[in-house]
């Protein structure tokens, strides 16, 4: 390969650049955090603010950093009102006021996500870079079938079928601990590979609307996200966790089968806890290793994966090198900064962890064939749109 062509290479990729420092964003959190002790609380949307305008103005792209332009005020109007919502809600449920409670809870089921839909446009076109803004545009119908609808009809059938098969064993004496734990695993596996069907499933259709739906300035993201690929994917981190779950199980459901067992004798309880508090505890760190493990591969490979599929108008497209290993670990060293200083370390975390996703993501384009023209339209000022302002406060692909 000639010098020439290696020049226009590097000049046609770029990856993500963040150059913020552990010590600045301390700075931004330290006084976040004595400005909301201060105000009870209040400060909150101002300080979300703060920070997330702090870590997009050092990420750039190209040489030219993003911006945040939303307002503590809006986010906070927004979150009041949602506060008063939930309140009357609870109010209404406490009262046994049964008509009232199942309007705001019926109202809320079908609007959220259109509520939704106006935060994430909201939070997009307060986002810009090189002072053009992004924007989303999508029906409200279109979004409850894709967060709501689809989702929650295939969890109930999820939910139909596990029930099904543990009504097998209803007949089933207590002392039937054989057909009971069989019966129980089988349901456990056909809900956790139903549950991964339904991840797959949804996962798609959202990346894909969120894609399809999203521009930046006046050029247009597209995106062909497969729902076989994903519900594949979906299907391997579940089967990564089954065998991890039976384990636990192993090592748990004995010592709760001993206790239940010991028709509540406060010493028989404590002797078997004292006997099998080392097991247990050994069960509950294969838990959450199992878990990080099954959150780390879905999260990366899904990442990988929908990145190759997504184009801006026809002149960039994306990567994503992210590794389960190096993510994983990125996950495991950053809470143990953070846990180990009692929080103090947050920042550094958190700077670590932008770091680590801004070299692992690619733009491969030429920026001087991208139409950078802003769009015209306005961020929207009607009631509904300034309520669901802060809805959706952090943004991640």
């Amino acid at each position: 390969m000639s010098d020439q062509q290696v020049v226009i290479k590097e000049k046609q990729t770029k990856n993500l650049v963040f150059n913020g420092t552990g010590s600045g964003y301390f700075r931004v959190c330290i006084v976040n955090l004595l400005l909301i002790i201060i105000t009870f609380g209040i400060f909150g949307a101002w300080a979300l603010v703060r920070s997330k305008r702090y870590l997009y103005s050092h990420t750039e792209l190209y040489g030219s950093c993003f911006a945040y332009h939303a307002t503590g005020r809006s986010l906070f109007a927004s979150w009041l009102c949602m506060l008063i919502y939930i309140f009357a809600l609870e109010g209404a449920v406490i009262g046994r006021h049964t008509f009232v409670a199942v309007c705001l809870g019926a109202a809320l089921i079908l609007f959220l996500p259109y509520l939704l839909v106006q935060s994430l446009r909201y939070q997009l076109q307060s986002t810009t870079l090189n002072n053009v803004r992004f924007n989303f545009r999508c029906s409200g119908f279109k979004a409850w079938w894709v967060m709501l609808g689809c989702p929650l009809i295939m969890m109930l059938g999820v939910l139909l079928v596990c029930t099904l098969i543990m009504l097998t064993c209803r007949s089933a004496s207590i002392f039937e601990f054989d057909r009971i734990i069989i019966t129980g695993v089988v349901a456990l596996v056909v809900g956790v590979l139903g549950m991964a069907v339904v991840q797959g499933v949804s996962s798609a259709l959202w990346l894909n609307l969120l894609f399809n739906h999203l521009s930046f300035g006046k050029n247009n993201f597209t995106a062909k996200i497969s729902i076989k690929k994903l519900v594949s994917i979906s299907l391997i981190s579940m089967l990564m966790l089954i065998p991890v779950l039976l384990i636990v199980l192993k090592l748990e459901v004995p010592a709760y089968i001993k206790i239940l067992s010991s028709q509540g004798d406060p010493e028989a309880i404590a002797n078997e806890l004292q006997s099998s508090g080392t097991t247990m505890f050994i069960g509950y760190l294969i838990y959450m290793f199992g878990i990080l493990l099954w959150a780390s591969y879905l999260y990366v490979t899904m990442r990988n994966y929908y990145y190759k599929t997504v184009s801006l108008s026809d002149h960039f497209t994306f990567r994503s090198t992210l590794t389960v290993a190096g993510f994983l670990s990125q996950l495991i060293i950053n809470a143990l900064i953070t846990g180990c200083t009692l929080g103090v370390g947050y920042p550094w975390a958190r700077v670590r962890y932008c770091k680590y996703l801004a070299r692992n993501t690619w733009v491969d384009g030429d920026l001087d064939e991208l139409d950078l023209q802003d769009h015209n339209e306005k961020i929207a000022n009607d009631i509904v749109s300034r309520l669901s302002r802060g809805l959706t406060p952090n943004i991640s692909f």
